[in-house]
């Protein structure tokens, strides 16, 4: 009874990550997208589900939920699903999309140049496995379970350092006042303007093309001998009388080019503006009480930054100890100097709950500063399956980084909870490598992220205002262009 309990939960888990990852895409990155494939949502919302339920299982250890056999069956079958997700499924189907969309090819010869890319891909992520440190000697086998979670934990620790680092410095940047810039009113009315005027021109392009495009098909209708002097030809000669395309067919190019150059400038202007509305709003709520508790949340993150990279560092020369607990040290310590001694807890109880709001926190935060970027990214691609594709390769990430942060919370759990996650993952391995990896990763990601942001400080000093997107080329020719029409 106990363990169809336990079944019914997990799968109860498992559906309700699903359908959260499911809104998550519908209401972030696809919520401004016409393109949308049903299939490749799913496929994210699977993988979605199944890195969740790999951190859940890592409380269910702990809070000693669920039958063990029941638990034990369960992670078995998480890392393996999320194996063959990351191995098999996703590397076909993405190359079986990309060729999709590359020609006019039988589905047939799709799915077979698909097979020889996946095949190719596995090949190399193998061959890799020799050359990338950390990977254990296949002593019993290549098609092992250690030798796949190795591999991917190799990749993903990759990952995961370069995201963490940036976090670790984007974050306390973001929240302390020191760094807000104080954008007034009419910069966001002046961009505003910019962004009508841009569009009105789009708009304005869009009913040009119509035109010449009913002009080019009449001209075919009546064989090009008759209204040859008609408006179509008015209009080419008082358009491109400095010696561009005058005929009907280079004309409507030429006006499809300079739509195509608008509608770019159109979504750099959007970007822009949202950008300069959240500095605005980041500005005034910066003088409220959320703003002060936020400046002050920025400096404790400014210390973690600080005490990560010392400890990073410290790790790298002189080792880390995997059984220690950071956490249960720094709160019996806070605990005997802010109560005398007097206040006794379980330590080791009250520091494994708050070591998983820890690792969650810290796991959010850096992948906070990934979709951020990656929602930049979906806002200038449309049509040929570009969107899909990047969901594609975010599915991917997200498995990677699923693997490689159970690699590297198993430093934080206590021993007695690690025999089904060592199981599952494979067996013994070299876990202090991955720890090591991680830290000097870790370490040259927020150097870099601090230099780049210390520029970024730097030159915003010497401009006051934040910079506009505006093409004076473009603007200026297509004002001509009116003017003449």
């Amino acid at each position: 009874m106990a363990g169809t309990l336990g079944f019914l939960l997990s799968l109860a888990v498992v559906a309700g990550c699903f359908l959260i990852g499911w809104k998550f895409l519908n209401f972030s990155l696809y919520q401004n997208l016409d393109e949308k494939d049903f299939k490749v949502q799913a496929l994210w919302s699977v993988v979605f589900a199944l890195s969740c339920n790999l951190l859940i299982l890592v409380l269910y250890e702990i809070m000693g939920v669920m039958d063990p056999s029941v638990r034990l069956m369960e992670w078995h079958f998480t890392v393996w699903g999320l194996l063959v997700l990351l191995l098999c499924v996703l590397p076909f189907y993405h190359s079986f999309r990309i060729l999709s969309y590359a020609g006019n090819m039988q589905k047939t010869h799709i799915a077979v140049g698909a097979g020889f890319v996946w095949m190719l891909y596995m090949y190399c992520f193998w061959r890799m496995g020799t050359y990338l440190p950390g990977v254990p000697v296949p002593e019993q086998g290549i098609f092992k379970m250690q030798q796949a979670v190795s591999r991917v934990g190799v990749l993903g620790t990759w990952m995961i350092a370069i995201l963490s680092g940036y976090a670790t410095v984007s974050v306390p940047y973001s929240y302390l006042s020191l760094f807000v810039r104080p954008v007034e009113a009419f910069e966001v009315l002046a961009m505003e303007d910019q962004l009508k005027q841009t569009q009105s021109m789009c708009d304005e392009k869009r009913k040009r093309i119509q035109q010449a495009r009913a002009e080019v098909l009449r001209l075919q209708s009546s064989g090009g001998s008759s209204g040859s002097s008609g408006a179509l030809e008015n209009m080419v000669k008082g358009i491109f009388s400095w010696g561009a395309p005058t005929t009907p067919h280079g004309m409507l190019r030429a006006l499809e080019s300079d739509l195509s150059t608008l509608e770019g400038l159109s979504r750099a202007l959007q970007m822009e503006l949202a950008d300069l509305k959240a500095e605005r709003n980041r500005a005034i709520e910066s003088r409220t009480l959320m703003g002060h508790l936020k400046n002050m949340l920025g400096y404790g993150m400014s210390l973690y930054c600080v005490f990560r990279m010392y400890s990073s560092l410290k790790s790298l020369i002189w080792g880390e100890d995997l059984a220690s607990d950071p956490v249960g040290f720094f709160l019996s310590l806070a605990l005997k100097r802010m109560s005398h001694g007097e206040l006794v807890l379980d330590v080791q109880v009250v520091s494994q709950y708050l070591t998983l709001v820890f690792i969650a926190a810290i796991s959010v935060m850096s992948l906070r500063a990934f979709l951020r970027s990656l929602r930049k990214i979906f806002s200038f691609v449309k049509g040929g399956g570009t969107a899909s594709n990047l969901v594609l390769l975010l599915t991917e990430v997200t498995g990677f980084y699923a693997i490689s942060s159970l690699l590297l919370i198993r430093k934080n759990v206590p021993l007695r909870y690690r025999h089904d996650m060592d199981l599952a993952l494979g067996g013994d391995m070299d876990f202090q490598f991955f720890h090591r990896w991680f830290n000097g990763l870790f370490l040259a990601s927020a150097t870099v992220a601090i230099i780049i942001f210390y520029t970024q400080y730097q030159a915003s000093l010497s401009d006051p205002l934040l910079p506009t997107h505006t093409s004076p080329p473009v603007i200026g020719s297509i004002k001509r262009v009116s003017s003449k029409w």
